[in-house]
């Protein structure tokens, strides 16, 4: 035997689960693992047929066998052992068995010849089947029948399957054509089609059956029921058959293959037999004998067709060789069906998601989207395969179909947000990630998110139910088990409380077709990000435009004041007039420009200056006088009066300084007065429009708010924006929108003074006006007033359309204050009431 090498090219499965002895386990199996069984070696075969392990050299011998050789062959195995196989079949037939080719990879490639065999003085014909098992060749004998030779009914059977498989509109009911047809082929008294998930867990998708037969068709199994290494055998070996679910193994002698010194490997073997515990599953059913053709593409397994028999049944090789034939047909056909299936369906989902995208993009109108999201609930949910989904757009959030709580959505949106990449985030276990969500997995075990804006306060999330709430039975699982007894082990019960326990708090998994479809809908995150974009733009440009107009201001008091100002930024002079250059005893050919400021401030005085800085940048006063002493350049020391005001200027926070020598009595004195005066005037109005700044109405907010808490008096606020200004600009330029934003302040500021109202310009093209002890009807008589007055403006929108004038929307809050709210509140309710006014349709007045 030295002359032989082992080849292990078709062992496709590792050995360390033997001990020494290379037959036990070192634990015991059972359902818990199953998948460390090594049945590719069981050193067993099934009975209706024998096995020989021949050595592949010159003399071809006979070193492993069967030990059911006496029955079928008429000689013992131990008779046979070292024998030539050349004594058995004769020098003419095993020329022809070794003509045929042994390396087979998988039962597909396996080489099949009639031998005739003398047993007990008749020449008797057997089925021959060969392949190499590490270095040996393994011959496979079964008793030829007599149907092997009839063959009236396989062109007719082919042409019937392909002709069905074409009539079939899809992927499940090809599956359930080729039950029927491979049942009537087999004469089996159950087929079924089962394909596996991603998680290898299986679902019986097809099924063709007798009468009377509680149906399996809908049921799910565990990946455990056909652990990794069954599914390994099955990529290779593409047809088993048991002949007799209660047959006895035939054991194989000896125990060691020679040429290894491990059992013999039977991965490619027709007649392996099975492992106990699938037999023990076979049996607790009622299955007498079964045939499974793997389906396979691309050298994956994805699924089988199972067929169960109550009663022994054999195959012949000719319809077991058909049946492989077609299954291999089967497999390549249903994966062009499965890969239509997607393509359709995708194209499907980009038509919903186009209308999704349409929705929010068509509309600028908040309520036109949510109103409009309500008539697509189904197309939103379907787009996603969904039970449920949540949309929070500008701060309305709405459910749709089965889903968690409000609270428990907003909750869940912050963990999402946070977990989110490229603004998504999704998985099929959702409890097992955010332990809130176990209150909830039987309707959100699986959830996709989408964020449809940068910030993600505005998102979609679409649910999924636990997958055991969703499962569709066609039986009772329970009723399919003969033995009504608890302590059965294996059985299609059994096998589904373990499924359950496998797949508790997952949801069916997202799907490419699904996720592909992301890239579409995240367009809606653009628009919004767009949109978001312009909308900041255009504010940072009004709000540029009204610093340079209030900077031009300051300059033009500056250069025609009569007094001394300085403009400092970060302590440094950075402008001064010529009153400060004679005040400081500077030349006027010379400049204060980049000196600190504080070296002309007395040493005694400088404490006093530092904490009117302070409190300047801090915001906590914007205006400031005092008087203190200074010095020039000439060291002379001077008593000043002093005003300081928080301005900006070139873009950065800046403090404008006015000094006096004089005493309030002198024209010097008079004329600080009067620019200080102007000074802060120009701090609280509006260089545009001349109305109060948004700072001075924070100011008499926060003192009206003071006395109606006290008194406990009504008060009234009221937003108001110029409909679509940006438009508006872009057709009249700039120029033209601030002569709008004038005409519009004039007349806010009439009716206000016809009220007895305070209005201010808050930003851009956005007021605000506040009333102290209005009632309802006051509320809404003046917020009717500013609207018509402005619609009465006709202000054309575009100098060539006659059609269309400018128009203001306006959101109001009246309410009495309490000591818990604040005025920040209060403003953010009444914008909240103007945005849902603009969605409205603008030219609208909402209350809140």
């Amino acid at each position: 035997m030295s002359d032989f090498k082992a080849h292990n090219e078709n062992d496709p499965l590792n050995r360390t689960l033997l001990n020494e002895t290379g037959l036990e386990l070192r634990e015991s199996l059972d359902l818990t693992n199953c998948d460390k069984e090594p049945i590719h070696i069981p050193g067993l075969i099934q009975p209706h047929g024998v096995l020989l392990a021949v050595t592949q050299g010159k003399d071809n011998l006979i070193v492993q066998a069967s030990r059911n050789t006496d029955v079928l062959l008429g000689i013992p195995a131990e008779s046979l052992l070292g024998t030539s196989m050349a004594e058995l079949v004769g020098d003419s037939q095993l020329k022809a068995l070794l003509e045929r080719s042994v390396n087979a990879k998988e039962t597909a490639d396996l080489q099949y010849i009639v031998l005739k065999i003398e047993v007990e003085g008749e020449m008797t014909g057997f089925f021959s089947i060969i392949h190499e098992s590490e270095g040996l060749m393994i011959v496979e004998l079964e008793p030829a029948s007599e149907e092997e030779g009839a063959g009236a009914n396989d062109f007719e059977w082919i042409r019937t399957f392909f002709g069905r498989m074409k009539q079939t509109p899809g992927r499940i009911e090809a599956s359930q054509a080729a039950a029927e047809q491979v049942k009537e082929m087999l004469g089996y008294d159950r087929v079924m089609i089962y394909e596996f998930d991603e998680e290898w867990n299986g679902k019986v998708v097809a099924e063709a059956k007798e009468e009377g037969l509680e149906p399996f068709l809908g049921h799910h199994y565990p990946a455990s029921d056909i652990p990794k290494q069954a599914r390994e055998l099955y990529l290779r070996n593409w047809l088993r058959t048991i002949v007799d679910v209660h047959y006895t193994p035939v054991p194989i002698i000896p125990v060691i293959q020679p040429l290894t010194g491990k059992p013999l490997n039977l991965s490619l073997s027709i007649l392996r037999s099975v492992s106990p515990l699938h037999i023990e599953y076979l049996q607790n059913m009622g299955v007498g004998a079964t045939t499974t053709i793997s389906l396979i593409h691309n050298n994956k397994l994805w699924g089988l067709i199972t067929c169960h028999h109550h009663s022994p049944k054999y195959v012949p090789h000719r319809i077991r060789n058909l049946c492989n034939f077609l299954g291999s047909f089967f497999s390549s056909e249903l994966y062009q069906r499965q890969q239509l299936d997607t393509y359709q369906t995708e194209l499907q989902l980009r038509t919903k998601a186009t209308r999704i995208v349409d929705v929010f993009t068509g509309n600028s109108s908040s309520f036109r989207v949510i109103e409009q999201l309500g008539e697509e609930e189904q197309t939103l949910l379907a787009l996603m395969d969904a039970s449920g989904a949540a949309v929070c757009y500008q701060d309305k959030l709405m459910l749709y179909g089965v889903t968690p709580s409000q609270d428990q959505v907003r909750e869940l949106a912050g963990w999402l947000a946070g977990k989110a990449r490229d603004y998504t985030y999704c998985t099929s276990g959702l409890s097992l990630e955010y332990e809130s969500a176990k209150a909830y997995k039987d309707k959100a075990s699986g959830v996709l998110y989408l964020a449809l804006t940068p910030g993600q306060q505005n998102y979609m999330i679409w649910f999924r139910p636990e997958v055991v709430e969703i499962v569709d039975w066609a039986g009772d699982p329970a009723k399919a088990v003969i033995q009504e007894n608890d302590g059965i082990r294996l059985s299609p019960r059994k096998s589904f409380e373990k499924w359950r326990q496998v797949v508790q708090s997952t949801s069916l998994p997202w799907k490419d077709q699904h996720l592909n479809i992301l890239p579409q809908l995240k367009s809606i995150l653009r628009g919004q990000t767009e949109n978001q974009l312009r909308l900041a733009e255009e504010q940072a440009l009004q709000n540029a435009r009204s610093l340079r107009h209030n900077e031009q201001r300051y300059l033009q008091l500056m250069e025609l004041s009569p007094v001394a100002f300085f403009m400092i930024t970060d302590d440094i002079i950075v402008y001064s007039n010529n009153r400060a250059l004679d005040l400081m005893a500077i030349e006027r050919d010379k400049s204060l420009t980049g000196q600190p400021f504080l070296k002309y401030v007395h040493e005694s005085y400088r404490p006093a200056l530092r904490q009117y800085f302070s409190e300047l940048s801090l915001n906590k006063s914007q205006f400031v006088t005092g008087s203190g002493q200074f010095q020039n350049a000439d060291g002379l020391t001077l008593d000043m009066n002093l005003t300081l005001a928080s301005v900006i200027h070139g873009g950065k926070p800046s403090i404008m300084a006015v000094l006096s020598k004089g005493s309030n009595a002198d024209a010097k004195g008079e004329a600080y007065t009067t620019v200080t005066t102007q000074l802060q005037s120009y701090l609280t109005t509006d260089s545009l429009t001349d109305l109060p700044n948004r700072l001075a109405f924070e100011n008499e907010l926060t003192k009206t708010w003071k006395e109606c808490l006290r008194a406990q008096d009504p008060l009234l606020l009221l937003s108001i924006d110029i409909d679509d200004f940006h438009s508006y600009n872009a057709v009249h330029g700039l120029k033209g929108g601030d002569l709008c934003i004038q005409s519009v302040a004039d007349v806010l500021n009439i009716i206000s003074k016809q009220h007895g109202a305070y209005v201010a310009r808050f930003s851009g093209a956005a007021f605000i006006l506040t009333l102290s002890r209005a009632t309802a009807g006051e509320a809404e008589q003046l917020a009717e007033a500013v609207r018509k007055g402005v619609y009465d403006l006709q202000i054309p929108r575009d100098r060539y359309e006659e059609e269309g004038v400018v128009t203001v929307s306006i959101g109001g809050l009246l309410k009495v204050p309490l000591t818990t709210d604040r005025t920040s509140e209060f403003i953010a309710g009444s914008e909240k009431a103007l945005y849902e006014a603009k969605s409205n349709g603008k030219n609208q007045v909402v209350f809140h």
